[in-house]
């Protein structure tokens, strides 16, 4: 095995773990707010619920056939292995980018002001939330579906009669042009898509820059301790969808690269394999960050000392 092999196999293995792990304590914190204090929940904490399960599906069949390939595994999936992988996969892809749509323009309507035509629609915003879930899945197990006809695991690498090729995967063949207008459509939609999240991230910048010169006359120690979460939710939904956005474009040019140009190149798909799960594995560790409801351990270790530091006068620690 080679060392650049080793060290890509090792890449791919610690960013799935990171990923899965971070994703996994978000749906656990999100999940015990629901059911034991609804009091703290936030209209956006089921969206990012619903992220996080699209981003395990992405880590779990993305990552860890690329590990097992990198460490020098061959023939890891057969034809039908190779169908159920890609076809999860590509679902997976397709709720991530609908899901963070989702919640940036939920947001930029949110705090749209009270003269803007999106506050029409904000007292039954949260009220679609669910029917959006369903419907995204239905459009996405639809869409993909394709995939279960044409994926195939892979024989000969060199072989270029396929769009889409891995060391263990390909689909999509060249000459079957109702699959490459079915390609060419799904990925105008993702176009669409981002471009509609780039908007609502745009729209909440102006809002909020437009809010900050309102009460920029007010000293900061005195706004609401509301204001200020709000401001801190709405930048960690910017960040989010900046890095989303950056890591789409970024893989989408390799993808067309190296299914339209040059084929199979192996440090181009190594390279993109790992640019498409950087998202999934990142958004847990910035939401983790910027969520001050996550147990922080100094917050943990405060909580165990104070009852028995009460007893002393004066030494009494108090925990926000």
């Amino acid at each position: 095995m080679f060392s650049s092999d080793l060290i890509l196999g090792i890449s791919f293995f610690s960013q799935t773990v990171v990923g899965v792990l971070g994703n996994s304590a978000m749906f656990l914190l999100y999940v015990h707010i629901f059911m034991a204090q609804p009091q703290q929940k936030k209209p956006t904490d089921l969206i990012l619920t619903h992220l996080t399960i699209a981003n395990t599906m992405t880590l779990l069949t993305r990552g860890i056939p690329e590990t097992m390939v990198a460490l020098g595994m061959k023939n890891i999936l057969d034809d039908a292995g190779c169908k159920v992988v890609l076809y999860i996969r590509r679902v997976a892809r397709g709720l991530s980018i609908c899901t963070t749509c989702h919640l940036s323009v939920f947001q930029a309507i949110t705090i749209s002001p009270s003269t803007s035509w999106w506050s029409q629609v904000k007292p039954r915003a949260p009220h679609y939330i669910l029917p959006s879930f369903f419907i995204f899945w239905f459009l996405n197990l639809v869409i993909y579906i394709i995939l279960i006809k044409s994926a195939q695991a892979t024989k000969n690498i060199t072989m270029m009669e396929h769009m889409y090729i891995s060391k263990y995967c390909s689909a999509m063949p060249k000459s079957n042009e109702f699959m490459a207008l079915t390609l060419i459509t799904t990925t105008f939609g993702d176009v669409i898509l981002v471009c509609l999240m780039s908007w609502a991230s745009g729209y909440m910048v102006i809002v909020l820059h437009r809010h900050h010169r309102q009460v920029q006359h007010i000293h900061s120690t005195s706004r609401s301790p509301k204001s200020s979460t709000e401001t801190r939710a709405i930048n960690t939904i910017l960040l989010l969808v900046t890095c989303f956005v950056c890591f789409y474009w970024l893989d989408s040019f390799m993808n067309i690269y190296l299914s339209f140009v040059k084929g199979y190149e192996r440090e181009v798909q190594s390279t993109m394999a790992f640019l498409s799960t950087c998202f999934p594995s990142l958004s847990p560790l910035v939401l983790i960050s910027r969520d001050p409801r996550f147990p922080r351990p100094h917050s943990l270790i405060k909580k165990v000392k104070c009852p028995a530091s009460s007893d002393v006068p004066g030494d009494i620690h108090i925990v926000a």
